[in-house]
């Protein structure tokens, strides 16, 4: 008698379970070329909504179909391939037992001009405004303004576009590479770009943990480092984050954001590539969506902007490459305009092999990644804006004002386990505290009272 007990109980869960499946929907279809109208398989499509705590997610089979069961519901459905533009379809409507047909097609990413010529749909290329510009450099004043020297991606040059064995287009530029980092006579706190001015921001993948390392020994001994020193690229990526995220060609791409806890009407969020394959060049770059994002600024990486002038003919530039498995994280301060599907778009440019041609691929910025509060991001993000957040405030940024050594620790606490149990986290923990209490400089921005009325925009000119 005892026996059959698991086999009731196996019975009563699965009569249960049944009316509940019972109350789902089923929204499929079939996903097609454009121009040749023929079934596309392994596209991805993905449906997110706020009665899902996260996206569900599946691709096309062979004949190009796919279903995803969902609770009822409004969604969100988003449909990527390599090579294709995006789709979107937003408000679907998904209604229990209920199946819904959504036919897609997919347009490849760049165009056919003429039988011999291609266009891309959207170019890569350098932002013309550079983060580093506006910076209140520590360092020696450069020779002249870098806007009046023409950087090498403004020179004259013709993208050349090819199709390889693997039908994945390619991307060359005679006469010079973009994205170089040789830039580096200074270390300021990069400035708020507004998004009418510039919306395309660009960084390059070489970092290292040099600095956080030189600001573990000075606090060991009992001091502040220098603050310009403190570099928040090598605080961020000292840590590890995991290789986690969505597949996009030779990378895992990651994307997360929550409101900042230092910067009123901001979020921070989080940039993350990890390489599947050895590179070497690569370079990155963020296109925000104007009608989604008001202002932009990039935490870090201040040291890091376009070649000013191009090198003399008999000078190798030297590459950034990208090892296997290794994986590079940014921190972006983002001021959301109005709600959208989108806020932006995601673009790696690499090369793999000597004298070989740059190739791209790119992701939109779903708004569904920008979490309501810090405690819905994932431990991870909250880690990387912990380590970015006490790098800034080493460097008495204007931006962490209105965090203080207090709200940082509760900060590192609320990053939560497991990672607050590995001994990295620990650390930067007790780092954090030493810091706080050898803190003795003044507020260079005003008096504490002066927080209340801070300008979350614009950092104040001289004597204000």
């Amino acid at each position: 008698m005892k026996s059959a007990t698991p086999r009731w109980l196996c019975c009563l869960l699965l009569l249960l379970a049944l009316p509940a499946s019972g109350q789902e929907g089923t929204v499929a279809g079939t996903v097609l070329h454009s121009s040749s109208q023929q079934p596309l398989p392994g596209v991805r499509v993905s449906a997110t909504s706020p009665v899902l705590q996260a996206e569900r997610a599946t691709t096309t089979d062979a004949q190009g179909r796919y279903a995803l069961r969902l609770p009822p519901g409004r969604y969100a459905l988003r449909f990527e391939k390599e090579a294709f533009a995006s789709v979107t379809r937003a408000d679907v409507e998904v209604r229990a037992g209920q199946r819904l047909e959504q036919p897609v097609s997919l347009a490849p990413t760049l165009a056919v001009a003429s039988s011999s010529a291609f266009q891309p749909l959207a170019p890569f290329a350098p932002p013309l405004r550079l983060e580093s510009d506006g910076v209140a450099w520590m360092a020696a004043p450069r020779t002249g303004d870098i806007r009046d020297r023409a950087p090498p991606w403004a020179m004259p040059q013709t993208p050349v576009l090819q199709m390889d064995s693997a039908n994945q287009f390619s991307l060359m530029f005679p006469g010079g590479k973009p994205l170089r980092d040789s830039d580096t006579r200074g270390h300021g706190v990069n400035p708020t770009i507004d998004t009418e001015e510039e919306r395309v921001s660009t960084y390059t993948f070489q970092v290292s943990t040099a600095s956080y390392a030189l600001t573990r020994g000075y606090l060991e001994r009992e001091s502040l480092p220098a603050e310009e020193s403190v570099r928040v690229e090598d605080f961020v990526n000292s840590f590890d984050l995991g290789a986690s995220g969505e597949q996009v060609g030779p990378f895992l791409l990651a994307v997360e954001g929550f409101p900042s806890p230092g910067r009123k009407g901001y979020h921070v969020v989080r940039v993350s590539a990890c390489a599947r394959e050895d590179f070497t060049d690569v370079g990155v770059q963020l296109e925000f969506e104007r009608g989604a994002v008001a202002r932009y600024r990039l935490v870090g990486y201040e040291n890091q902007s376009a070649t000013p002038e191009p090198p003399p003919d008999d000078e190798e530039v030297t590459p950034v490459p990208m090892a296997k498995g290794a994986c590079v994280t940014a921190i972006y301060e983002v001021k959301l305009l109005r709600p959208a599907i989108a806020f932006g778009t995601l673009r790696i440019l690499y090369e793999q092999g000597e004298n070989t041609m740059w190739r791209r691929v790119q992701m939109l910025m779903p708004s569904s990644t920008l979490r309501s509060s810090a405690a819905k991001a994932a431990p991870a993000t909250r880690l990387a804006y912990v380590a970015a957040a006490f790098a800034e405030k080493l460097r008495g940024s204007y931006w962490t004002r209105t965090l203080d050594w207090a709200r940082l620790q509760a900060l590192w606490g609320e990053v939560g386990a497991p990672l607050t149990e590995r001994p990295d986290v620990v650390e930067l923990g007790a780092l954090i505290r030493k810091a706080g209490a050898l803190d003795q400089r003044k507020d260079r921005y005003g008096p504490a009272s002066s927080l209340s009325s801070m300008d979350a925009d614009n950092v104040p000119g001289p004597g204000k």
